[in-house]
């Protein structure tokens, strides 16, 4: 802050000189939000990611809040603005506890059973994973390793022996055991490095685990945010301030339409301050109208 006052010396003067006190509370409101800012931060500039991720985050920011209304040199407004806070936290995870998310969670390996967010943490849980991998990833995955008749059974008019039964009850109930290892092995093995590329991952150990790798195929698939929508409303947020929240909609759109523009390097020169954004969008509709006119009249000419 002292470094842009300076900068800008000259046009603000000493309108912008803070007193200890404000520097102070302007400290203490950076060290509270900086943390937040490095998790928004890392969630959209990561290339995979997952549900398991964002409650990982998600569990990092209700510690960053939990610990701030515990500092005691914190000014009551800022605390009170934590406990807002800490309620909205505790609403997202109650809402996104289930057994789903921590399937999802618990198959992402950076996060596995080590990094679960502390609202998921629970063997009952772990249980129900358990059990909803044993019921449908043991066996409708993998038709040739089902206990099903074989072609020669077939030709000889489908008997089969007593012991055969016995013999394929063993196999039903070792094959039921293996997949468990599958899972049980998997949460054993410690979390891969954060930067990991999770499809990759699954990718590069399929082979190790074949029928856990179809299950983290079809949870990983689950989309974690809508970041698209919430950049674009961020976008937004940066051209409509406070000051213009009464701008009619058409405006706001020429004033995005303009934005984007000069973003693709289109240079615009405007003689006054004021910018005159309904004859801007008038001109750009009458030049696509042209643009579609000229082409059509080309069309008729080749013909």
């Amino acid at each position: 802050m002292d470094a842009l006052i300076r900068k800008y010396d000259n046009t603000l003067g000493s309108r912008l000189l803070l007193t200890p006190a404000e520097k102070n509370a302007a400290s203490i409101v950076h060290d509270h939000l900086e943390p937040f800012y490095k998790t928004t931060n890392n969630m959209c500039m990561n290339k995979v990611l997952t549900i398991g991720l964002i409650l990982f985050f998600m569990d990092h920011i209700s510690e960053t809040i939990a610990a701030c209304r515990e500092v005691r040199h914190y000014p009551d407004w800022l605390k009170n603005s934590a406990e807002e806070m800490a309620k909205k936290a505790r609403n997202f995870n109650n809402q996104v506890c289930n057994i789903f998310t921590y399937m999802s969670a618990i198959l992402d390996p950076r996060i596995k059973g080590e990094l679960i967010a502390e609202s998921l943490n629970s063997e009952n849980f772990l249980e129900e994973a358990r059990n909803h991998f044993i019921r449908n990833y043991s066996t409708s995955h993998f038709p040739s390793m089902t206990g099903g008749y074989g072609a020669q059974e077939i030709e000889d008019g489908g008997s089969v022996s007593f012991a055969e039964e016995i013999a394929r009850k063993k196999r039903r109930a070792s094959m039921s055991n293996s997949v468990t290892d599958e899972l049980t092995q998997y949460l054993s093995e410690p979390p891969a490095p954060i930067p990991t590329d999770v499809l990759d991952w699954w990718k590069g150990n399929s082979a190790r685990y074949p029928r856990l790798s179809v299950m983290a195929r079809d949870f990983l698939a689950i989309q974690p945010t809508s970041l698209a929508a919430e950049e674009i409303f961020c976008g937004k947020g940066d051209e409509i301030d406070k000051q213009r929240l009464c701008m009619p909609h058409d405006s706001t759109q020429a004033l995005l339409c303009i934005r984007s523009w000069i973003l693709a390097g289109m240079r615009l020169k405007v003689k006054s301050t004021e910018i005159d954004y309904e004859r801007l969008m008038e001109l750009a509709a009458s030049a696509a109208t042209t643009a579609d006119n000229t082409t059509s009249a080309s069309d008729k000419k080749q013909k």
